[in-house]
């Protein structure tokens, strides 16, 4: 089973973190989180943040344990830039691209598990009865609100129903 994450939009030149990614693929994630924990650089931060989320998914949502967990592929792909200008002299200026990242971690599991349902015991089914009380004031209800309707006309438009948006031809 395949687990992904992204990270979409994100202010740092995706050339900063293409460096971290060949170190973490391919590996444990057990091993590459308490890596991460401590790095120095925010584009080691923002990874650290990445493959939590995805094993916090795999965890939450499929019941995968982080020690059958590891990273299959790891991408810091181009976002939209931020187009600035930096004014040089005599009237002229120079472009500042301030790039953004999107990246993408992909968890495979080791050994493959199988899924379980959960048991029928573990949902919680609720029930409501009535008394006899409610149901004759529930018919009660529902035979006025047929007495009402009956005597009330509704007006309807024949045709299609659809409105005629351009009334005005060209070809005159």
């Amino acid at each position: 089973m395949e687990i992904i994450a992204k990270s979409e939009f994100i202010r740092i030149s995706p050339k900063k973190v293409r460096p971290l990614l060949k170190d973490l693929r391919s590996k444990k994630v057990s091993v590459v989180l308490p890596s991460l924990n401590y790095a120095r650089t925010k584009a080691g931060r923002l990874l650290y943040k990445l493959i939590a989320s995805a094993t916090a998914n795999a965890t939450n949502n499929y019941n995968l344990k982080i020690d059958n967990l590891k990273i299959k592929t790891l991408t810091a792909d181009d976002g939209p830039r931020l187009k600035r200008h930096w004014l040089r002299s005599h009237g002229s200026a120079d472009v500042i691209l301030k790039r953004n990242a999107h990246l993408t971690v992909v968890l495979e599991e080791i050994t493959p598990t199988l899924l379980t349902q959960p048991k029928i015991s573990d949902k919680k089914i609720m029930t409501t009865k009535l008394s006899v009380t409610d149901a004759d004031s529930i018919k009660e209800t529902t035979t006025n609100k047929l007495t009402i309707d009956d005597n009330t006309k509704v007006k309807r438009s024949g045709g299609t129903g659809l409105k005629r948006i351009f009334r005005r031809t060209t070809n005159k």
